[in-house]
């Protein structure tokens, strides 16, 4: 049986989520929360129904990827280069987990995307093969990669400091 989440929910539910993903895909903040209204108008579209909140969470999460992916394949966008990387966090606070997303944030972004899935939202490495449409042994070998580099730029951050 279907249960049917209203629209308003899965959003106040789940925003925070899909901003922090296109942010990792976009890095900017203004074309980060067009992406954003873009995946929510796509479940306005398309009115899938879920069995559960994950498979809600699930389907934003490949549909907010899809939408980033679209947007950066664009001539126009190849051409403009920002950064922002203390909009990931509006607290203001900085902290060491503030210092960590930054670090992930400036990660190629099949690195950063696939680091927040696994650690951020507790994703499998099979979840994240089927929302992204990867192979598994792909994104093992990844996943490796990403924590070297994340580890090669936590040591050059402590030299820094």
């Amino acid at each position: 049986m279907e249960k049917i989440f209203n629209e308003e929910q899965l959003y106040n539910e789940f925003f925070d989520v899909i901003y922090r993903i296109c942010f990792l895909y976009i890095g900017q903040e203004s074309d980060t929360y067009d992406m954003v209204q873009d995946t929510f108008e796509k479940m306005l579209k398309y009115k899938p129904q879920f069995e559960s909140m994950e498979k809600a969470k699930a389907w934003l999460i490949v549909t907010a990827s899809n939408v980033c992916k679209t947007y950066l394949k664009k001539w126009w966008h190849k051409k403009r280069i920002a950064y922002e990387p203390e909009m990931i966090n509006a607290s203001g606070n900085q902290t060491d987990e503030d210092d960590l997303k930054e670090i992930i944030c400036k990660l190629d972004s099949k690195y950063s995307i696939l680091l927040f899935l696994y650690y951020y939202e507790g994703y499998k490495l099979r979840e994240i093969a089927d929302m992204l449409k990867e192979n598994e042994s792909t994104l093992k070998t990844r996943l490796v990669k990403a924590r070297q580099l994340l580890k090669n730029e936590l040591e050059e951050s402590d030299y820094e400091n």
